[in-house]
This record gives C-alpha cells, sequence and structure tokens, in this order.
C-alpha cells in the first residue's frame, strides 16, 4: 500500500495489473518487514530523510489513495486483490485471428 501510495502522489493514474497487485501484497504480508530490517542491519539508518518527505507528500492525498474508486468498470486498489474469476485475460500476442494485421485494416 505505501508503494501505491506513493506512485499515486506523483502520478495521476495507477491501477497495477492483476499479478503485479497479487505480488505487492503477497511481499507486503510476508517478505517486507524481513527484507527493511536486513537493509537496516546491514547498511545502518538512512541518512536521508525519505520517510520524513514521503509523509509529508502523502498526508495531504492518503485518505483519498485509501479510497476503492472505480473507474471505466476497474476497480483500482482498494486494498484486496480481485478474485482470479473476475479478472479478465488479455488476448494473447500471435493469436490466430489477429496475427499478421491490424484491426479495420487490410494489411
Amino acid at each position: 500500500r505505501e508503494c501505491l501510495a506513493a506512485a499515486k502522489v506523483v502520478r495521476s493514474y495507477v491501477s497495477p495489473n492483476f499479478g503485479f497487485q497479487k505480488q505487492l501484497q503477497e511481499y507486503e504480508a510476508t517478505l517486507l518487514q524481513e527484507y527493511r530490517t536486513w537493509v537496516q542491519m546491514e547498511y545502518g539508518k538512512n541518512p536521508l530523510p525519505d520517510q520524513e518527505e514521503l509523509q509529508r507528500l502523502l498526508s495531504p492525498r492518503e485518505e483519498k489513495v485509501n479510497e476503492p474508486q472505480i473507474e471505466l468498470g476497474e476497480t483500482k486498489w482498494n486494498g484486496a486483490a480481485p478474485r482470479p474469476a473476475d479478472h479478465q485475460p488479455h488476448t494473447r500476442y500471435g493469436d490466430s485471428s489477429t496475427s499478421g494485421h491490424h484491426q479495420g485494416t487490410n494489411r
């Protein structure tokens, strides 16, 4: 959530795909604290005020970012990944119905 919120501060639109959203949630639930501890042990305290700067940037937008947003039929990050049944597969490249030409043209 923190990474996604930080991205939304500098971008007007953020909508990670289902697979990446799931990876972020798994990472946050399992490995995030372990990696933070390792980095701090390995490199020591960060001399830069990164955390404070991030909090300063996030504070005015934090409430808006954490609210569910619906736009063009897609649910944006709301803290829960969509169920696999809700995920619509993308057309694969090389599909025989579209291979070799663009839709609407006779190339």
